[in-house]
């Protein structure tokens, strides 16, 4: 009867190779999970826009204390949490603690224009990242910088 199994050699030469991939792939796996986050992140900071634009709505003539007022104000994350507009960012490992909109109003009664800016820190993989939309032609142009250097897009 004849035993048909790999010998040392063989197995040897399969981990080397399986080992040789695993170092090829391990990161461009990592940048694909670290993009992934900062997609979220960025996904979360859209939210609190969309979530301002309706605290805007409820509470406009509080924010600029009559209907002819223009300029700019200020909703923190906290606020928009506490009015039920949105919630905690949900992740096991990072989080996000702070982060405002600062909403601009501009042009006449009869016809104001907004502009929404986000700003939002979070901890992702225990770096501070932050992400905002400071670009004015666009309120989804959104990048990403972890200690001054840009990660996103």
């Amino acid at each position: 009867m004849k035993n048909r199994g790999f010998t040392m050699v063989e197995l040897i030469v399969t981990i080397a190779i399986m080992g040789i991939i695993l170092m090829v792939t391990f990161p461009s796996v990592d940048k694909l999970q670290r993009t992934n986050k900062y997609k979220k992140m960025v996904s979360y900071g859209e939210s609190m826009l969309a979530s301002s634009k309706l605290y805007v709505e409820q509470y406009a003539e509080d924010m600029w204390g009559s209907m002819n007022a223009v300029g700019e104000r200020e909703v923190s994350m906290a606020t928009l949490k506490n009015a039920n507009l949105m919630k905690d960012y949900q992740d096991k490992q990072d989080t996000c603690s702070s982060g405002k909109v600062i909403i601009r109003r501009t042009g006449s009664p009869n016809n104001y224009k907004y502009s929404y800016y986000y700003t939002l820190t979070c901890q992702i993989r225990k770096k501070t990242v932050v992400c905002n939309n400071s670009n004015a032609s666009s309120n989804y142009n959104s990048t990403c910088t972890e200690g001054g250097r840009k990660v996103y897009p």
